[in-house]
């Protein structure tokens, strides 16, 4: 039973380094995800610009619709003038 149990341990050792020994160097997807990661925060950063920047056109158009709204209904209509 011993014995089963250190060929166990030795099996398993083995295994370990083994599988340690041939692991696969991972440094060059990290860096390509790195430099993926770089690039679509630029694009993030541009497309909150642009949201932005419609944004406040949408407020200007808005604020110059309402602004000739109220314009027009302070008048007398053209008929009656």
């Amino acid at each position: 039973m011993k014995r089963k149990a250190c060929l166990f341990l030795v099996f398993l050792s083995f295994l370990t380094a083994s599988g340690c020994a041939t692991g696969r160097n991972y440094q060059t997807d990290i860096d390509a995800l790195n430099a993926k990661l770089a690039a679509l925060q630029g694009q993030l950063s541009t497309k909150d610009e642009e949201v932005t920047r419609l944004q406040n056109q949408l407020k200007e158009a808005t604020a110059a619709g309402s602004h000739a709204s109220s314009k027009h209904a302070s008048e007398p209509p053209s008929d009656l003038k």
